[in-house]
């Protein structure tokens, strides 16, 4: 395909595909939060030629267009960008939501388009191919604000690829409240793996099956989390300590059994969630 192909077709994705929606967070809007939802659904073809087979492509980025602190505003959309775009050297670094989701548009349509071209000709179904990211606003505290981001992507083989990442800013300070920052130094996080071992002995897959664990040994408490009603939810993605056929799973810890090892600056949050009505 020739660079001026290329470039019409990024062209015809960005003005027929990109709108704003109604976000699909689970988190009502207030005085304090707005939210706002970029969407783009797309198939791409091979050669650019709608008569053959085509990858769909699904990006979806709801995230919080207003708060009643400007400065904590922007370092939490930096965030969502981030973890949107799965930024792991930077690339979208700087970038407010719009830029950032136009960012991840085109390098996912080129992607798309080089995957495209390497199977033309081969026996590869490319109908058969997708890939769907979707960032949503899953919880809002006094202090915090959750998200959670959502890969789906299938490009051949056995199986697709699906995995979730939560992440939780501090709304005091700007910045990701992180595992060790949560817990009260090494000793709580060693009694945090006891306790997130003993409901992995119990759990079952989805299947009714005990979970077929890698090596007990090497795990340790997962650093994507996220607070729930019953308690902090720990999350481990498929073959992070488990066979695909165990599929996602998570490790729910009540607030009555963690709430000791949880740093001071964040009791504040587990007494916000225990709290009753």
């Amino acid at each position: 395909m020739k660079k001026a192909g290329i470039l019409a077709l990024l062209l015809i994705l960005v003005i027929s595909s990109c709108k704003n929606t109604k976000p699909e967070t689970t988190v009502t809007e207030s005085s304090r939060w707005s939210f706002d939802t970029l969407h783009i659904e797309k198939k791409i073809y091979m050669d650019n030629d709608s008569t053959k087979s085509a990858l769909t492509l699904t990006l979806e980025f709801d995230y919080p267009s207003k708060f009643d602190n400007d400065t904590i505003l922007k370092a939490v959309q930096e965030h969502f960008v981030s973890y949107f775009t799965e930024d792991e050297d930077g690339t979208y670094r700087g970038l407010d939501p719009v830029a950032g989701f136009n960012a991840f548009v085109d390098n996912n349509v080129a992607e798309s388009i080089k995957l495209g071209k390497a199977a033309e000709g081969s026996e590869i179904d490319f109908s058969e191919y997708y890939k769907t990211v979707k960032t949503t606003v899953t919880d809002t505290t006094a202090v915090t604000i959750t998200g959670r981001t959502e890969v789906t992507q299938y490009s051949g083989g056995a199986h697709d690829s699906h995995y979730v990442d939560y992440f939780t800013v501090d709304l005091r300070n700007g910045k990701l409240l992180e595992l060790d920052e949560l817990l009260n130094g090494d000793d709580a996080s060693k009694q945090l793996l006891v306790l997130i071992k003993e409901v992995l002995n119990t759990t079952k897959n989805a299947n009714g099956d005990p979970l077929s664990l890698f090596d007990p040994t090497t795990i340790t408490p997962s650093p994507n989390f996220y607070f729930a009603k019953q308690g902090i939810v720990f999350v481990y993605n498929t073959y992070e300590i488990a066979p695909h056929s165990d599929g996602l799973i998570e490790v729910t810890i009540p607030y009555a059994k963690i709430k000791a090892l949880v740093a001071g600056p964040y009791q504040e949050l587990i007494a916000q969630k225990t709290k009753t009505e």
